[in-house]
């Protein structure tokens, strides 16, 4: 055995060998990364025992967004009842006219914003923007100073103006969707 042994050891055979060990241990390595313990997994995101009813059982609905997924793909998390679902964007209205600053501070204290021009010219042009009419413009989080303090509004079809700050808009407010 000793002969067959050495008559087969070559270069070749050890390197190879040494090769099949390290991926069979690094195989073994990966093993450990499955979630073992439940400190591996934030709290409120796997129910155990005691499943909800639902399509997935195991994932307590909600505690799943976008930042979960690797590409955020098939992830609605626009924030039900605040806003909802137009195209990539998510958007909700208060239902009433403020000056700017009171606008961008009710967006702030439900987690939102206002929108930047461009996702209220796509909400304005493709949909039906939530809480604003025909004739109603809604203010934009683009501010600029033009001998005065204004900021870029929108109306739903589409066109823009520029008011000065004090004026009183309606308020939509929006949100990345994967977030």
């Amino acid at each position: 055995m000793r002969q067959w042994i050495g008559s087969h050891l070559t270069f070749a055979n050890v390197v190879s060998l040494a090769a099949l060990f390290i991926a069979l241990g690094g195989t073994a390595t990966a093993v450990n990364y499955v979630v073992s313990s439940n400190g591996q997994v934030g709290p409120g995101t796997i129910s155990g025992h005691e499943p909800p009813t639902g399509k997935h059982a195991n994932i307590i609905p909600g505690s799943i967004t976008g930042f979960d997924i690797a590409d955020r793909s098939g992830v609605d998390t626009c924030r039900s009842p605040l806003t909802e679902k137009f195209g990539p964007i998510c958007a909700g209205a208060a239902g009433i006219s403020q000056n700017w600053e009171n606008a961008s501070e009710y967006c702030g204290s439900k987690g939102l914003r206002l929108p930047s021009p461009s996702e209220a010219i796509a909400l304005a042009m493709g949909y039906d923007v939530p809480g604003v009419g025909n004739s109603q413009h809604f203010w934009t989080d683009d501010v600029f100073y033009n001998g005065g303090f204004e900021a870029i509004d929108l109306s739903e079809t589409g066109a823009f103006d520029f008011t000065p700050l004090s004026g009183s808009e309606r308020i939509v407010c929006v949100t990345d969707p994967s977030a």
